[in-house]
């Protein structure tokens, strides 16, 4: 699984490399110019011009704006190692030469050294150079220490490279203007089609705007040890190996009581779609039996609609909700499950609340709680602590992660990761944090960063799919942890391939969760074979 860091982090871990190991800083430098290249070699073809080549294959033009400090000099090394492949460079250099100094200064003498007529330096970005086409814009400006706005020159590169030119735009380790630890953006950033970053991916390139800004991310391997570090969290980018190899095995020998059974608490008069997408998503990722308790007066509305989910009628309030003497019929269902997912649908009526937050207190079941679960469990949190569950795994939004921490979602996002890696240490639950992209807090403190996704999920019911993947994954005996960052994984996928199919615009939640096959099949068949789900 790849590690992502702060850029702190990633400082200390070069320092330290270059301690412990007598690694020269000028080294990193040169393998950071020379896999900027390789990067954008891959992107935009070869370089080099070809003997009575079409256009396709003619010499290729690349502008590289370069800053005085170290990703400046990543710059420099990039239009060298770019000019050896054989493509026409123009550097802009944004600072006077007598400003450079360590590293980067070493590598524009070299660079300025160079006895190359398909290399141009200047030290404005005059309008001349503005009308010329690129094939490729390297912005080298500012490194990963950045903080603050940019502004200046800066800014009126960055809105130049963002709206008035059409070419592929690499950024060098992170778009300038953008923070590489929180992905905040004041005023503006340079928006990269692909982002080469050095070592490890960051953090801010998944939080706040960075996602926007970065494009596709590309490590490039600087030949740094992965030295241990002294971290607030650690964090790790989730891909489809690391699902796929998490998943479990379904043995011959499985039969539905073998496989999860899963009792659902959720459902009101008026909310019993987010009850069926959740208990059908169960089945659907392969847990053999679901109960689905739903207060007695929507029973018949909920059974009209399901064939393969038990639905059963409890005791409701008069206004259609869980009533506080449905308890008794609850804990027997309860005995009998292996995990319980509570909350799709519940409503705010005052005595659910009450029946949910006894659920949460005396429930010696595995919990899933999401929606209207949450919103009874933000009302007294400190119920988590005095809990018999061993496991819990909570599914909120950012609206809903806010109730519970007491605090506004703009001060969560400027935080996400920090906050969301300290409420699932202090509660010892594992935080399922939904947003672009979520992120699965452990109770150890390990942050998961999903990777799969699509706009088009941004619509109702979506939730409800998830949580109904996660209790299903844990019915399965998966370890918490690893079922909910498998989960939000494989719900991104389903989502990713009902974009395919059908694509984003109109995509619906019941979409997501008729796709959740597939996304099983094509992750297990790389483990495992066909023989699995």
């Amino acid at each position: 699984m790849k590690e992502v860091l702060t850029a702190e982090e990633m400082r200390r871990r070069d320092e330290r490399a270059m301690s412990l190991f007598a690694i020269p800083s000028l080294l990193l430098m040169e393998s950071a110019g020379r896999g900027v290249v390789e990067i954008i070699v891959r992107e935009i073809g070869s370089l080099r011009s070809q003997p009575k080549a079409d256009a396709l294959l003619a010499q290729k033009s690349l502008l590289i704006f370069c800053g005085k400090g170290n990703n400046g000099g990543d710059g420099f090394v990039t239009a060298r190692y770019a000019l050896q492949r054989g493509a026409k460079v123009t550097v802009v250099l944004l600072a006077n030469p007598g400003e450079l100094k360590g590293d980067a200064k070493i590598n524009f003498d070299i660079l300025h050294q160079a006895d190359n007529k398909h290399l141009h330096i200047v030290k404005s970005f005059a309008a001349s150079l503005r009308a010329e086409h690129y094939d490729g814009i390297i912005d080298a400006m500012f490194g990963v220490s950045f903080h603050g706005a940019l502004s200046g020159k800066f800014a009126a590169i960055a809105k130049w490279i963002n709206f008035q030119h059409n070419s592929f735009v690499i950024a060098v380790d992170i778009p300038s203007g953008c923070n590489a630890t929180t992905g905040e953006v004041q005023t503006i950033a340079v928006k990269a089609d692909v982002t080469a970053t050095m070592g490890s991916p960051k953090t801010g390139m998944f939080v706040g705007k960075g996602k926007e800004y970065c494009g596709k991310i590309a490590v490039v391997d600087i030949e740094v040890p992965p030295i241990p570090l002294e971290k607030n969290f650690s964090a790790f980018l989730v891909n489809e190996h690391d699902v796929a190899e998490q998943l479990p095995r379904r043995f011959r020998t499985a039969n539905k009581n073998s496989v999860g059974k899963i009792f659902v608490l959720a459902g009101s008069t008026g909310l019993t779609g987010a009850a069926l997408l959740s208990s059908i998503s169960i089945l659907k990722s392969g847990a053999g039996l679901v109960v689905l308790g739903v207060p007695e007066k929507v029973f018949s509305t909920i059974s009209r609609r399901t064939l393969e989910v038990m639905p059963m009628p409890l005791s409701s309030t008069t206004e259609g909700t869980l009533a506080l003497e449905a308890l008794p019929q609850i804990y027997k269902r309860i005995s009998w499950a292996d995990v319980v997912l509570l909350g799709p649908g519940l409503s705010l009526n005052a005595e659910t609340k009450k029946v949910v937050q006894d659920i949460i207190l005396y429930s010696t079941k595995p919990l899933v709680i999401d929606a209207d679960g949450l919103n009874a469990l933000s009302e007294n949190v400190s119920l988590l602590l005095k809990r018999k569950a061993k496991s819990v795994v909570l599914t909120p939004h950012s609206g809903e992660f806010s109730r519970l921490v007491k605090l506004p979602v703009k001060e969560i996002e400027a935080d996400k990761l920090n906050i969301a890696a300290s409420f699932a240490k202090k509660f010892n639950v594992v935080l399922v944090l939904k947003g672009a992209p979520t992120i699965t807090a452990a109770p150890d403190g390990a942050l998961f960063i999903n990777s799969t996704g699509n706009p088009g999920m941004a619509t109702a019911g979506s939730g409800d799919v998830l949580s109904g993947i996660v209790a299903a994954l844990l019915g399965q005996k998966m370890e918490p942890t690893a079922a909910a960052f498998a989960s939000v994984f494989i719900h991104g996928m389903a989502g990713d391939i009902a974009a395919s199919e059908i694509g984003e615009m109109g995509m619906t939640a019941r979409d997501i969760m008729l796709f959740v096959p597939r996304a099983l099949q094509q992750l297990t068949k790389e483990i495992h074979g066909s023989s699995k789900y």
